[in-house]
């Protein structure tokens, strides 16, 4: 009786969706919601409620019964038998979760899918799950924990989370096959920042070129207080800073194809056996070869998610307002400019553009603060 109760609420609930999706007047009220609507006692659900509903997608009858059904998930007592566990993989129609020593496919509760979203997936890797099996056999997903933490992108005006709950982001990049781009570290930095990640930045393949301007161009990272470490899979140099880095927490490695990620692992666990692949000599960008995100467990202690090659990585929810919170070194100058609402990219009187002409900030990380602002939607 219970279950055929909990059948008619969720078919009861996805035709409440499907007529509220019918509408089309938003309103800016439909902004405000996450700010009125949790108690006390539910805080802790608010980063999980953000995340299913998307930001841009806040139409008042939707949010509001999604708010209620993600309410009842998270505070109703789970059905018995259920048991938790980490998301390690996501596949077709569901997810692959690590619970023990036991791996389980799983699918996901028809009312959770049923809530509209602009994320790819309802579920990323690293979520805390709790799951039950069925009579048939099959194990479904019946509610997904608050996130500690998150990387996210923008992909087809979409949020793509990558992973979640993980310590810190591993930001592998090349000096050469393909070339160094220091724009993409702070694209990967800004998202490490917003979503409470501690970055590591690994320059790889320092074999492939005689001097070290690759030095010189990342050694403002090192002065900023992020940790650089320089590393060859080819002659083993840097590997065991690598792996001391990674060692007893839970990280992701993320770059560009062709950096060397998947190259990086089985140096440091041989048995990974991860498929690696060439650079495209008449495009100079890697090709994938990793083609899903899998949280892998270590042998020296610790997980890591391996994840596909990308060639872009747009920021999601970051506002042109916000940007300059992301940047380190321009906390100190935040509030002291002439102007209220500074910019930093025009006005006069401003504390971070002074500080630039000083030398106290590096120019190629303004220039690239600059173009992310521009960037950004107004």
């Amino acid at each position: 009786m219970q279950d055929d109760s909990k059948k008619k609420l969720d078919k009861a609930a996805r035709r409440k969706l499907k007529k509220a999706r019918k509408t089309k007047r938003t309103t800016e009220r439909d902004r405000s919601w996450q700010d009125s609507l949790l108690t006390d006692q539910e805080d802790e659900l608010a980063s999980t409620f953000k995340r299913i509903v998307s930001r841009h997608d806040r139409r008042r009858r939707e949010v509001d019964l999604a708010r209620e059904v993600l309410r009842e998930m998270l505070t109703a007592e789970l059905p018995p038998g259920a048991v938790e566990g980490a998301v390690v993989e996501i596949v077709p129609g569901g997810c692959i979760v690590q619970s023990g020593s036991d791996t389980v496919r799983c699918v996901v509760r028809g009312l959770l899918k049923s809530l509209e979203t602009k994320e790819q997936n309802i579920i990323a890797v690293g979520d805390r799950v709790a799951f039950v099996r069925l009579d048939d056999g099959t194990a479904v997903v019946e509610r997904v924990y608050p996130r500690r933490t998150i990387l996210s992108r923008k992909y087809m005006e979409r949020e793509h989370v990558v992973a979640v709950n993980v310590d810190q982001l591993a930001i592998v990049v090349s000096v050469a096959a393909p070339p160094l781009r220091t724009g993409l570290i702070d694209r990967y930095l800004v998202a490490a920042e917003k979503g409470e990640l501690e970055p590591v930045i690994t320059v790889n393949k320092i074999d492939l070129v005689e001097d070290e301007s690759y030095r010189a161009a990342t050694h403002v990272y090192a002065g900023l207080g992020y940790r650089v470490i320089y590393c060859s899979v080819e002659t083993g140099e840097g590997l065991e800073d690598v792996r001391n880095a990674l060692a007893g927490k839970t990280s992701i490695l993320a770059g560009q194809s062709g950096v060397g990620k998947s190259s990086i692992l089985n140096a440091l666990q041989p048995g990974l056996k991860l498929r690696v692949g060439d650079v495209s000599e008449a495009t100079s960008k890697g090709i994938h070869t990793t083609t899903s995100v899998r949280l892998l467990a270590l042998e020296f202690g610790g997980y890591v998610v391996d994840t596909p090659g990308i060639r872009e990585f747009a920021l999601w929810d970051v506002t042109r307002k916000e940007l300059a919170h992301y940047f380190r070194e321009y906390q100190a100058y935040l509030g002291t400019c002439r102007l209220r609402g500074c910019t930093h990219t025009h006005e006069p009187g401003c504390e971070v553009k002074a500080a630039l002409e000083q030398g106290a900030i590096s120019r190629e990380r303004y220039e690239s603060y600059f173009r992310l602002y521009e960037s950004l939607e107004k």
